[in-house]
């Protein structure tokens, strides 16, 4: 991909710290001054242009964190990008696709089985006949929040809608 085509994803809006400057700037965690350097420009031509939605405060952010040392190695255990300092995993990548960015050095072995027709050689039990087998105890009314809570799970949760009733 060259420089003058971002790849842009529609991800969920996440704050910058959640985000992190590693992933903010398109670098990888043992990019050097250079590359940051490089890369700070680069995005910064995209924002002011349009082409990434990423704010300016949050691109120079992301430059002053990592060329401060302290800074860049709390931001490395921290950041999103889940590859660690020394690379291993992307190692890994060059050890087994190469270093060339389309062409795989290996393919992976295709050999699942497809499960479409598959069923289990056991009897699995009705939803019904589980809640009727559970008993469930007498709760002491010094535990308020157990009623609710079972009351609750006797739905499907939805953690986005969950509220707790009030006395």
């Amino acid at each position: 991909m060259s420089q003058d085509s971002p790849l842009v994803l529609k991800l969920a809006a996440l704050p910058r710290a959640q985000a992190g400057p590693f992933l903010i700037l398109g670098v990888d965690k043992d990019a050097d001054k250079d590359a940051i350097e490089s890369a700070w420009a680069q995005r910064l031509i995209w924002a002011r242009k349009g082409i990434i939605p990423t704010p300016l405060e949050d691109i120079n952010w992301a430059r002053e964190l990592l060329t401060d040392p302290a800074r860049r190695w709390r931001a490395d255990a921290q950041s999103m990008n889940v590859d660690t300092t020394d690379g291993v995993l992307r190692k890994l990548k060059e050890r087994f696709q190469g270093k060339a960015k389309d062409v795989a050095a290996c393919k992976p072995i295709e050999d699942e089985k497809s499960l479409a027709d598959y069923v289990p050689n056991i009897a699995v039990p009705e939803r019904d006949e589980v809640r009727a087998a559970v008993t469930l105890p007498d709760l002491p009314r010094e535990l308020p929040l157990t009623p609710a809570t079972l009351v609750a799970a006797e739905k499907p949760l939805d953690p986005w809608e969950f509220s707790l009733p009030e006395e």
